[in-house]
């Protein structure tokens, strides 16, 4: 509405300027009346537009103040989770959605909706926890994974490259998006609209949606950083103190006069660690780190934050195992893990 007031103010204000370029056989009183609405028409263009400057500068302070609490989030999942109401209250939404992308799948995570806006969220919430959408050629979502930018659509159920399940799901007449990207890679999506409200969303609010999504990927990747970060100083700290007992144990070991004195390796060394186990003759040190983890029954995206890995190098990881312990399963290594290890201590 705003937009389409100040065109025709600019319109107005051409076609006056325009028509004062030739004034012969114009009289004195229209030039003057022709000057006074130009001045009128540059007058409120120039209050709409600072009225505008000012509204654009709120929002980006209430951006800043809405990322500087998600700042104290501690996790990652706590981020995705407190995200879309930050940005209700940031920009002014009534519904705010953040979504994952995971291969080739949208799949929406958390849906926020303003207090008493939807009285049929409940259905809209129920679309959201039970599907995952996949990203096909022509879709708009797949379109802003290739492009990395983010859209306005006005007519979602018109547009021939919407998902009209969640459009229908949402039943929105307009909302923006804009990917989530902390590096050059799209992980996620979010999803604004104002549900109810007299104005529909327009070119500012995809503007806002596109700056707090991009400072909203800088802070989930501090916190994935710094989660990595802990998981790492923690099994350094247990390796670190294993190695502090080993030393303090051969420092206080008793000394013996004897005529020939053991070498302290070998005093040391236990009976089994001079020779290979049956698992370390096959698979190599890192190969047993992730088949241990796999017993323990964790997920290859577990195993790759365990070991500060990505999941393409755990699924690498694995495939060699199957093949090294002969077996054609996950159950299968581990049946075969268990039975060396009972062997091994035996």
């Amino acid at each position: 509405m705003r937009s389409e007031t100040r065109q025709r103010l600019r319109a107005k204000r051409d076609q006056l300027r325009e028509s004062l370029h030739d004034v012969r056989g114009t009289s004195s009183a229209q030039i003057a009346e022709r000057l006074r609405l130009l001045a009128e028409a540059d007058e409120k263009l120039h209050e709409i537009e600072a009225r505008e400057a000012g509204l654009r500068m709120e929002a980006l302070v209430r951006i800043q103040e809405g990322l500087v609490r998600l700042r104290e989030c501690g996790t990652p999942q706590e981020l995705i989770e407190a995200a879309p109401r930050e940005l209700l209250v940031a920009c002014g939404f009534t519904r705010a959605m953040v979504s994952r992308v995971r291969g080739s799948l949208w799949v929406p995570e958390v849906l926020e909706i303003a207090d008493g806006v939807d009285p049929e969220g409940d259905a809209f919430q129920k679309f959201v926890g039970e599907n995952e959408i996949p990203l096909a050629h022509m879709l708009m979502e797949t379109e802003m994974v290739r492009r990395r930018i983010p859209v306005l659509v006005s007519d979602p159920y018109g547009h021939p490259r919407t998902y009209k399940p969640i459009v229908e799901a949402a039943r929105s007449k307009s909302y923006v998006a804009a990917p989530i990207m902390p590096t050059s890679r799209v992980i996620g999506f979010f999803h604004a609209d104002r549900f109810r409200q007299d104005l529909p969303v327009g070119p500012e609010d995809r503007d806002n949606l596109w700056i707090f999504a991009e400072h909203f990927g800088l802070l989930y990747e501090r916190a994935v950083l710094v989660e990595r970060l802990e998981s790492q100083r923690s099994h350094l700290h247990d390796v670190l103190s294993k190695a502090v007992v080993t030393i303090d144990e051969i420092c206080n070991a008793e000394i013996k006069l004897a005529r020939y004195e053991q070498a302290p390796e070998q005093r040391f060394t236990s009976p089994a660690a001079g020779q290979r186990s049956p698992l370390g003759m096959l698979l190599t040190a890192r190969e047993q780190e992730v088949l241990e983890l796999m017993a323990s029954g964790a997920t290859n995206s577990q195993i790759a934050r365990e070991l500060v890995v990505s999941e393409g190098t755990v699924k690498s990881h694995v495939k060699r195992i199957l093949r090294k312990l002969r077996v054609d399963n996950r159950a299968g290594a581990v049946a075969r893990y268990l039975h060396l290890i009972r062997r091994a201590g035996a």
